[in-house]
């Protein structure tokens, strides 16, 4: 891990390619941290150079604005989380005991990294690129890759069910606005006296998916009465 230095040392300047590594992670370190302090305004390279005990002129060989260094930040901490979720999905076999796990687990990970979660998903909107300025980092391949897990487990819970009244990609949508909208709200009005922030997720996506459960059933009971209908619909 890299240390940070006193205020006002300077590193010296990195050589080999693992010294390069290292100093773009006390770079990402630093931005990461200041970022958090600061969720709702930018924070400018040279403060995060600075911060990391470097000069400022160092930090643009890495990163050439504050937008680059903003996407890879949350490009890796996105793709810890993802590799977290994606190990809880797959470790159970049951559809609905994975959705209820997979919503909930993935609260229980953003409550433990705050600041990871702040960075990635409480800052204003910005035009926040891939360093080629190609990619929108909401279209990006790390935010697709930890979407497709919720969707596929929605998926696979809904062909379970004998009908619903909603498309499994609402469901989907519906359960992940919920449980990050529930790690998100409290964040934002910490003067409140809020019940336990994860037992409101659960007690949310509890009822969520058991209303999934009831609606599938209610439909499918209706629609043994009229069948006619059922064949129309």
């Amino acid at each position: 891990m890299t240390k940070r230095l006193a205020p006002g040392s300077i590193r010296t300047r990195a050589k080999t390619l693992e010294d390069k590594a290292q100093v773009r992670k006390a770079f990402i370190a630093a931005g990461r941290k200041l970022l958090a302090d600061q969720p709702r305004g930018e924070v400018s390279l040279r403060r995060i150079a600075a911060e990391a005990g470097y000069t400022p002129g160092t930090i643009y060989q890495y990163f050439p604005d504050y937008q680059a260094l903003l996407f890879s930040i949350r490009e890796i901490d996105l793709q810890a989380a993802t590799e977290r979720f994606e190990a809880l999905a797959s470790a159970i076999d049951d559809p609905v005991v994975r959705v209820r796990a997979l919503a909930k687990g993935s609260a229980k990970y953003w409550l433990q990294h705050p600041g990871q979660f702040d960075v990635l998903f409480s800052r204003p909107p910005s035009k926040d690129t891939t360093p080629d300025q190609h990619l929108i980092f909401g279209r990006s391949p790390v935010v697709q890759r930890a979407l497709k897990i919720y969707h596929a487990a929605v998926d696979d819970l809904f062909r379970t069910l004998p009908s619903s009244k909603i498309s499994s990609r609402l469901a989907a949508d519906t359960l992940i606005a919920t449980t990050y909208g529930i790690v998100a709200f409290p964040r934002g009005t910490h003067t409140m006296r809020w019940s336990n922030h994860y037992r409101m997720v659960e007690c949310a996506i509890d009822a969520l998916v058991d209303s999934w459960l009831h609606s599938a059933h209610v439909v499918d009971h209706d629609a043994s009465k009229n069948p006619i209908a059922h064949e129309k619909s």
